[in-house]
């Protein structure tokens, strides 16, 4: 006898949807500021610090329009062919923002070592300067919003979102550092240096993303803490004729965690009462476990 998925839940989750789609739709719109912001900046200064935050704005703009079509695609609900629902679409976005991330990373060190082997002279520091605090304010505002988002729907999407705003936050302080000590020192120097240093934090930043992405993607399981979270759940029905449980499994698609495990009952129950017992187990669980898709089969012991 098998308990499946639940669906008590729905109307949170499409709340959730919501929220994430909206905090998608800001990250591209914030973007394009940002990108039309630089692209001023960097050619008035001709800073390869400022180009660099300008390339990885770049970058933002389009993965952020790629996270806003998987937020959507991904909030569509299980159909024929995908039973488990879409909530992968967000993870490929991620290991898309990995990508062109770490695209975008190798190309500024190849310019920055260009720069160091043939520097070149930076005009208006003073515009310069007050562009990327303008950038750095608009980056933090949009992180904290994005970050946000993503805690309270667990989205790997803005999670991924948030983490390469980060180092856009990064990429304008360097710019920023950069054209204040070039005004101050007049040595050109610095600002590939700074540049190569943004690079080397943005092929990180990369990495950690997709690391993350790939484990989603692979069906990596769920936290420890999951597992004896269920556990504790279980064993709070032992009085009733839970006898214990095995085979757990666990997984997550988006931001839906799924959870399939045997639950062991005592054989003398009938069948009605072991269905119901197992029902409250798997309300339980998805009740306690936020965005939780439970499966059960119960096995009289």
């Amino acid at each position: 006898m098998t308990a499946a998925f639940g669906s008590h839940t729905s109307l949170s989750l499409a709340e959730e949807s919501r929220a994430k789609r909206r905090a998608a739709r800001l990250s591209v719109i914030i973007a394009s500021f940002l990108v039309a912001l630089k692209a001023a900046t960097g050619w008035i200064t001709g800073s390869i610090s400022v180009w660099a935050s300008l390339l990885d704005s770049t970058m933002d703009i389009f993965a952020s329009a790629i996270n806003f079509v998987a937020v959507r695609a991904a909030a569509r609900p299980a159909d024929e062919d995908h039973a488990y629902g879409h909530g992968k679409a967000e993870s490929l976005a991620g290991l898309f923002q990995a990508g062109a991330i770490s695209a975008s990373g190798f190309f500024l060190i190849v310019e920055a070592l260009r720069r160091i082997a043939s520097p070149r002279p930076v005009a208006s520091t003073k515009l310069g300067i007050a562009a990327m605090v303008i950038a750095s304010v608009v980056s933090a505002v949009l992180v904290a919003r994005l970050r946000r988002v993503a805690r309270a729907t667990d989205s790997p999407a803005l999670h991924a979102d948030a983490s390469h705003y980060l180092t856009d936050i990064w990429t304008n302080l360097g710019a920023l550092v950069a054209l204040v000590l070039v005004a101050q020192t007049e040595w050109l120097m610095i600002d590939p240096l700074i540049s190569l240093a943004i690079s080397l934090y943005i092929i990180w930043s990369a990495a950690r993303v997709g690391k993350e992405s790939v484990d989603v993607l692979m069906d990596r399981r769920l936290p420890l803490d999951v597992d004896e979270k269920v556990a504790a759940i279980i064993n709070r029905y032992r009085d009733q004729g839970v006898r214990g449980f095995h085979d757990l499994r666990t997984r997550r698609s988006g931001s839906v965690k799924f959870i399939d495990l045997h639950l062991e009952v005592d054989r003398q129950m009938r069948l009605d009462e072991a269905h119901e017992l197992t029902v409250k187990v798997l309300r339980a669980i998805e009740d306690e476990i936020p965005r939780a898709r439970v499966q059960i089969h119960t096995d009289p012991v």
